[in-house]
């Protein structure tokens, strides 16, 4: 250290590494070192100051910072350079990494009041051997612009370098997902950095999968030796928001770094909701949908299900609006009550008691318990029930109620007479008919009758 012979700072000077504390490293690659050193004015007077120069020693000795002169300085309003061997000003003798820091104004001076400022020196090389440095500060300043001192005040800060632990913790950095929101199924990278001689794990939930032939877990090799610094990268896909763990163990102790990628359409294997839920787009599902309560859609819309739709213990099934269903309806034992039309399309409609305004299935088939509408027709199918009721009941096959076949308009009937040879029923002897026959010739003989519309 060079102790000038006269001259003292009138600023304040403090400094502060990062990382902190600060150790002297173990490897060429170690990440470099930044030095922010604060100049502070302690005193009531404003100090004028034109020039800082900061001397960081440099070499491999325990008193010694940097083991190269290398680095780059800034400060808010000043320059901060560093000074080249051979630069045209006065240096102190002795190997030393300098920096010199200047006001930017017109003026070549700048006012430092209470304010202060912080001068930063990044890139900077740090020296293996632990020990107590001095960073040597030589300051041209005054109170009192008439007049500037003929040498530069000067005085000296101390830093320690720490030895290194085995490993120190902060050598595992930089845990994160290049993308921090996806869609669903999209690709996952993740990235750190820290040396190869610690095992990670990623962990993660069932949310996320590596891609094939990644592995979980990253290992020592066994023919390692050292501690060198690399980066490494984990890569899968996600299909909703999922939180990655880094785990690690440096001595006796296990890590945590994490990171969350969320999904924008997330896939989910379940969801239990205690609240109410809206969602404003369509709701499509693709499986069982159960509703332990009551289930009801909006007046602006419809509700179509491509797979059953069972409706359980006695419960009903109701819409106040048509329903249109193009497979099968069955309610085994339970009824169903539409406001408005039932349609089903060519297909079969089995309910225990079917009530609506208009009851049709096309060509298909209606089975079920007591069947009432304004309007109940099968198409060219048939209609099977209990009391069938209806201002309007039509099916072209049979028409069953009660396990008893309905004659209808258009069915086909055979009449045998029991009664005479020669003449047929008519209205003196049709107490057991509804018909009447008249004059009928041959004995025994059988007659296709077909009822006609009065």
């Amino acid at each position: 250290m060079n102790e000038p012979p006269v001259g003292r700072c009138l600023l304040d000077y403090d400094v502060i590494s990062d990382p902190f504390p600060l150790y002297a490293p173990t490897s060429d690659d170690t990440p470099p070192t930044t030095l922010h050193i604060v100049v502070s004015n302690g005193g009531a007077d404003t100090v004028y100051c034109r020039e800082i120069l900061f001397s960081l020693p440099q070499g491999d000795l325990a008193q010694s910072l940097v083991d190269a002169d290398t680095g780059d300085g800034s400060a808010d309003d000043w320059t901060v350079e560093r000074i080249q061997a051979g630069a045209d000003i006065a240096l102190p003798p002795g190997d030393y990494a300098n920096f010199v820091a200047k006001p930017r104004s017109a003026s070549g001076e700048a006012p430092v009041d209470r304010s202060g400022l912080v001068i930063t020196l990044s890139n900077l090389r740090i020296t293996k051997q632990p020990g107590t440095a001095r960073i040597e500060i030589r300051e041209t300043a005054t109170t009192d612009q008439g007049h500037w001192p003929d040498s530069p005040g000067f005085t000296t800060c101390r830093i320690a370098k720490f030895p290194a632990p085995a490993l120190p913790v902060q050598i595992v950095s930089d845990f994160h997902a290049e993308q921090c929101e996806v869609s669903s199924g999209g690709d996952v990278r993740l990235v750190w950095r820290g040396p190869d001689t610690v095992e990670y794990k990623v962990r993660y939930g069932a949310g996320a999968k590596a891609v094939d032939g990644q592995t979980d877990t990253f290992t020592v090799p066994k023919e390692q030796d050292g501690a060198p610094v690399k980066d490494f990268e984990w890569k899968g896909t996600v299909t909703r928001d999922t939180t990655f763990h880094l785990v690690y163990v440096i001595g006796d102790a296990t890590r945590t770094l994490s990171t969350t990628v969320t999904v924008a359409n997330p896939e989910l294997t379940g969801l239990h909701v205690t609240g109410d839920t809206t969602t404003v787009g369509a709701v499509t599902v693709g499986g069982l949908l159960t509703a332990n309560g009551s289930l009801t859609t909006s007046t602006a819309g419809e509700t179509t299900f491509h797979h059953q739709v069972s409706v359980l213990d006695g419960r009903k099934l109701l819409a106040s609006g048509d329903m249109e269903v193009n497979g099968s309806v069955t309610a085994s034992g339970n009824s169903v009550t539409i406001a408005k039309d039932i349609s089903a399309s060519g297909r079969t409609l089995t309910i225990g008691a079917i009530t609506g305004t208009s009851v049709n299935v096309g060509s298909g088939t209606i089975t079920g318990g007591a069947i009432s509408g304004s309007s109940v027709s099968a198409g060219s199918g048939s209609i099977t029930g209990g009391a069938i009721s209806g201002s309007s009941v039509s099916a072209s096959g049979a028409i069953t109620t009660s396990g008893k076949e309905v004659l209808h308009f258009g069915t086909r009937v055979v009449i045998r007479n029991h009664y005479h040879d020669t003449e047929g029923l008519n209205e003196d002897n049709a107490t057991n008919a509804y018909v009447s026959l008249k004059a009928i010739q041959g004995n025994n003989r059988r007659w296709w009758w077909y009822l006609d519309q009065p």
